[in-house]
């Protein structure tokens, strides 16, 4: 049985390797029925309830990032997604979301519950990890990332596929924010989407609607902006307000996208 270094690395030449993939995007028809998971932040339950509740064998699958700090099993929970892409590999995508970053794992939990549990040497190929996972996936006329589309927006689309994490515009899409009245400004450079802004990158990406996460949507557990942008989280930081994901069968996507999210 392989040790869980030996799994990380697994799971990074999987997240290199995706099907599609030019540089820290992934391109993909839309051949089969998708599942998109929010933000799990460590919490077994959530996955539990999606492994026992879902045909993840039938479905394409991806993941939206922050699937570490905050929850205490942020360990286990990495393994059970290692599980999933060696079982599916190229048919599960795993991108990358803010608290896939050292800085972000010393403040807000993940880099104590390894020392806690005996893998600080976990370190370095955990970076090597966050660093492999892709930051956007066109899966037809869908668009999954994490926060919200790169500022400025590049003016086309093999400008859009250069983008890399070391990229400053990168940062918005791991952090921004629709502009709504739940709009609160999270500080260092980041900043609000508005809906021209959306509306001009799903048009240079040639998409119908935009899937992120990012945001805790209290007592809902998602939330529409625009028409066109879905929010999903999938975590609730122990207050047991619902949680959500979206499941788009095969077939034309219609206009009203909430009729494609389920919530538990």
């Amino acid at each position: 049985m392989e040790s869980y270094e030996e799994r990380l690395k697994i799971s990074t030449q999987l997240n290199m390797s995706l099907k599609g993939r030019v540089n820290s995007y992934v391109e993909r028809s839309r051949d089969m029925p998708v599942l998109i998971v929010g933000d799990l932040h460590g919490e077994m339950d959530s996955v539990h309830f999606i492994l026992e509740n879902f045909e993840l064998d039938q479905n394409l699958l991806i993941f939206l990032g922050d699937y570490v700090d905050r929850g205490k099993e942020s360990l286990e929970l990495l393994s059970v997604l290692f599980d999933l892409q060696a079982r599916r590999p190229g048919e599960v995508i795993l991108l990358r979301g803010n608290h896939e970053d050292w800085g972000m794992n010393l403040r807000y939990g993940f880099a104590r519950e390894l020392s806690d549990k005996g893998k600080d040497l976990l370190y370095k190929p955990l970076l090597s990890w966050y660093e492999s996972l892709p930051l956007m996936a066109r899966i037809g006329e869908i668009m999954a990332l994490h926060g919200g589309p790169p500022y400025p927006l590049p003016g086309n689309m093999d400008d859009l596929k250069k983008l890399t994490f070391q990229d400053e515009r990168s940062m918005h899409i791991l952090w921004s924010d629709p502009e709504d009245e739940s709009y609160y400004p999270r500080g260092g450079g980041t900043r609000s989407f508005n809906r021209q802004e959306l509306d001009a990158f799903l048009s240079l990406a040639q998409c119908q609607c935009m899937v992120r996460g990012h945001q805790y949507i209290p007592s809902r557990g998602y939330k529409i902006n625009f028409r066109k942008c879905v929010t999903l989280f999938t975590a609730t930081y122990g207050m047991g307000w619902s949680r959500s994901v979206m499941y788009l069968p095969e077939g034309p996507i219609q206009e009203n996208l909430e009729q494609y999210i389920a919530t538990f």
